[in-house]
């Protein structure tokens, strides 16, 4: 269960929002997210200034966390500290 906050429409409050997540990938990572940071693109997606925002969404990006799962073709993960392999 991922537990985050998301927007359910243009220009709304972020809520606290729960689902299960799909199978990961083989070329994706899952993080267990502690802070993520928000910026003006975030905000402009929230209130679908594009016209191309689904809902609901969770806005965030630029994480802090630990990596707690990576599919099988995943062979090296990038980080400000280098490469991890």
């Amino acid at each position: 269960m991922i537990t985050a906050f998301a927007a359910n429409g243009p220009k709304t409050e972020l809520i606290r929002f729960e689902y299960e997540p799909n199978e990961l990938n083989d070329d994706q990572v899952e993080i267990d997210v502690n802070f993520c940071g928000l910026s003006r693109r975030d905000l402009n997606m929230i209130d679908n200034t594009w016209s191309k925002s689904q809902y609901p969404l969770v806005p965030g990006h630029e994480v802090i966390g630990r990596i707690v799962k990576v599919g099988r073709s995943v062979k090296r993960l990038l980080s400000d500290r280098g490469i991890w392999h």
